[in-house]
């Protein structure tokens, strides 16, 4: 079962898409998330593909392409393409006349924090900043994205929307939307409520002593009068992801979404729950 906030899917034929990524990840004890680029209807003789060095809303250098290996570039029978690392982020495929692409690689995620990605037997957490390379030229382009989790009990939690009729699939209209929607993959705990007509949820993972009646009626106050003070709620629906696990703080804020760690055992008093709702550090 996909989890999705929007109450509707946007339905869409996947056929004519330049674009499409699926993340697998078969073996999580190796922290390793398996990526494919596919690209079709390519009309150049060079692939351009840059690596993200930084997420929205943590603005420092992180270097993510250091944590990719094993890549690969074929055409559509399978044939290896050349290609060249130009620079620490930039990779350049020899296409040719080739009008399909595939490009692999691997991404070690074994960072639990807000701006990084975490897998393993528990769950798969991914920032698409730290997971997905840019095709410089296509950056407006929409992006089919399709999850294979490793468990059929695993659910997808993302502030991107579903694709009617392909399980576990997502669309981002642009690159820059896809790396602003964080992905939470297992069997995290879903809490839904509305405030002002609008879906939100809480997707937890990890287990603590968080009283979670208590932090949906907290979280529905404060946004309530946040809309108030800036004349309403600038989306559609909103998902906060919580990792609850030892001896760790912060938050990171997307559009549609927000990230937030907190330590398991931090809420047991007044002074550890109100922290939870402080500016986090990202």
């Amino acid at each position: 079962m996909t989890q999705t906030l929007s109450s509707t899917s946007e339905t869409l034929d996947l056929t004519p898409m330049v674009i499409g990524y699926t993340v697998a990840m078969p073996c999580p004890e190796t922290h390793l998330f398996e990526v494919t680029l596919t690209i079709n209807h390519w009309a150049a003789d060079v692939l351009d593909l840059k690596f993200p060095v930084w997420t929205p809303g943590s603005y420092l250098v992180r270097e993510y392409v250091r944590h990719l290996q094993g890549f690969s570039a074929t055409d559509e029978t399978g044939h290896l393409l050349d290609w060249a690392k130009v620079s620490k982020n930039h990779w350049q495929v020899q296409t040719l006349d080739r009008a399909s692409l595939t490009i692999c690689y691997r991404i070690f995620a074994n960072e639990l924090t807000v701006r990084t990605n975490h897998l393993d037997l528990t769950h798969g957490y991914f920032n698409p900043a730290a997971m997905f390379f840019r095709v410089l030229g296509h950056e407006n382009s929409a992006i089919a994205l399709t999850i294979v989790p490793p468990h059929p009990a695993w659910n997808v939690s993302t502030p991107l929307k579903a694709v009617s009729g392909y399980p576990n699939t997502f669309i981002a209209n642009t690159f820059d939307e896809l790396v602003d929607s964080p992905f939470e993959i297992g069997t995290h705990t879903l809490h839904d409520f509305d405030v002002l007509g609008k879906p939100h949820q809480f997707a937890i993972w990890g287990r603590g002593n968080l009283n979670v009646e208590r932090i949906l009626t907290d979280t529905q106050k404060i946004i309530e009068v946040e809309a108030k003070l800036f004349g309403g709620l600038p989306y559609d629906s909103y998902l906060f992801l919580l990792h609850l696990t030892a001896n760790a703080y912060g938050g990171l804020e997307h559009k549609a979404a927000c990230s937030l760690i907190y330590s398991r055992f931090g809420l047991r008093n007044e002074e550890g729950y109100a922290k939870i709702y402080e500016p986090g550090c990202s």
